[in-house]
């Protein structure tokens, strides 16, 4: 049975080896890679050049529009007949003398006429009652918007590399806490055989023993596929191949608590990205309300264009001063009235602003209420860890004394078993209460907007 269950033990690490062997990769390797690598990340840095590219487009409403333009072209119409008033003699007894007419059909020729002209405009807008500098002033604070994004888009990429990073240390960390239940019970099986052997205990304890090894040996399976399911978790955060190799550096190490939560509050508020792009969002509902109301106001514009023609193409790219002709203007136009659609525009627009004045002020005090919360999960999961690391102490020394005990025919093989799970259960509770706390400092870190500096003193 025993050279049975080292094959079989064997055989579990074998399946457990999907991924080939690599250098282990720290947490800083793992950021990196994912901010080189991650899909939503390149999608959203070719969102924020193309809000770069409005603000140099905003420009077009003040820039004067210039135009040239150049066309060729030859008319022709064949002989045609009609009916006209045609000049037949002259009335002298009337004075003045009069023109007699009379209505004949006549015979026009055919006629073939050139076309060629050349031309220059140029538009201005002087004054478009703000228009223009609100749209470079939007524009501005998109572009603005998209890189707060960016950052806010950057921070979640690294919390959730933080999140999965942590995520397979956890898995790791239980495969081998299921690694040593089965080597427990192996033990406790091989121990049970001789004393079974010797005549000390019955053969319904290596039963129970085996059924018991076969147990831990089904959870040991299950934590592998656990501990392939987070490689290939992260490796996707990363943007990598889902079946690429990954070994990650097995360490872990948390700061000792939150204290002064008042200074934490105030540096949220400064700092995170999210915040801000609500802020920013505020700013840029204000000046859609200014844009908005530029159509009340009249428009002045000054345009010049001038033109070259000439049926002799020659003449039109020669002889400069001739054939030419110019024209120099301004313009006023003033919208009088148009259905009350800029009147309901306005309207929308400051509904607008309003929401999101209303969407600033609920996200300040839920940031508020995230960071009181984090703090206070963190310091709990501290005391939780060293509560349980005095309770995997005693987990150790009762399975000893459980151990102890059976084996002078004292203890019940029962006891054993119990002191046996409640050693492993011990070892899972302080795997899950440090995980959990150290993705908690994560959160607290992303809350305050400095998740990208902490990340190698984090790790």
């Amino acid at each position: 049975m025993k050279h049975f269950t080292g094959i079989l033990i064997i055989i579990l690490l074998t399946t457990g080896m999907g991924f080939a062997q690599s250098a282990a990769l720290s947490l800083d390797e793992c950021v990196a890679i994912a901010l080189k690598n991650n899909t939503t990340l390149i999608t959203t840095r070719n969102d924020a050049l193309s809000a770069r590219k409005d603000v140099l487009s905003s420009y077009s409403g003040i820039l004067p529009v210039i135009n040239a333009s150049a066309s060729s072209g030859r008319y022709k119409a064949g002989e045609a007949t009609d009916m006209t008033d045609v000049p037949v003699g002259v009335d002298t007894t009337v004075t003045p003398w009069r023109t007699l007419i009379e209505r004949k059909l006549t015979t026009r020729d055919p006629i073939s006429v050139n076309s060629n002209n050349v031309g220059v405009s140029i538009d201005q807008n002087i004054f478009d009652g703000g228009e223009w500098w609100n749209a470079i002033g939007y524009a501005q604070s998109q572009k603005a918007w998209s890189e707060l994004n960016l950052t806010s888009v950057t921070n979640t990429v690294i919390m959730n590399v933080h999140q999965a990073y942590f995520d397979l240390y956890r898995q790791q960390k239980l495969l081998e806490v299921y690694d040593l239940a089965v080597k427990r019970s192996q033990d406790q099986l091989d121990k049970t055989q001789k004393m079974f052997e010797l005549g000390a205990v019955a053969k319904v304890d290596v039963f129970r023993s085996k059924v018991n090894l076969g147990n831990d040996m089904i959870q040991y399976l299950a934590q592998q596929n656990l501990v392939i399911t987070a490689k290939n978790t992260l490796n996707m955060i990363m943007g990598r191949q889902p079946g690429e190799a990954l070994e990650i550096v097995p360490e872990i190490s948390l700061k000792p608590g939150y204290k002064n939560v008042d200074e934490l509050y105030q540096q949220a508020l400064e700092n995170n990205p999210e915040l801000k792009m609500h802020k920013q969002n505020v700013r840029s509902n204000e000046l859609l309300v200014a844009r908005s109301q530029s159509p009340m106001w009249p428009r002045l514009g000054a345009g010049f264009n001038y033109n070259r023609s000439n049926e002799d193409i020659a003449r039109v790219y020669s002889h400069y001063k001739q054939n030419w002709s110019y024209s120099v203007g301004l313009s006023l136009s003033m919208n009088l009235f148009n259905g009350f659609r800029d009147m309901v525009n306005i309207q929308k627009t400051k509904l607008s602003l309003k929401n999101s004045m209303e969407t600033y002020e609920y996200n300040k005090k839920n940031l508020i209420a995230a960071v009181m919360q984090y703090t206070d999960n963190y310091n709990s999961y501290m005391d939780i860890i060293k509560i349980n690391e005095e309770n995997l102490e005693a987990a150790k020394e009762e399975y000893r004394l459980a151990e102890e005990r059976y084996r002078i025919g004292s203890g019940t093989q029962l006891e054993v078993r119990e002191a046996q799970v409640n050693l492993t259960r011990a070892e899972q509770t302080l795997v899950a209460a440090k995980y959990f706390a150290r993705v908690t400092q994560a959160q607290i870190e992303l809350a305050l907007g400095n998740i990208q500096q902490n990340v190698q003193e984090s790790n």
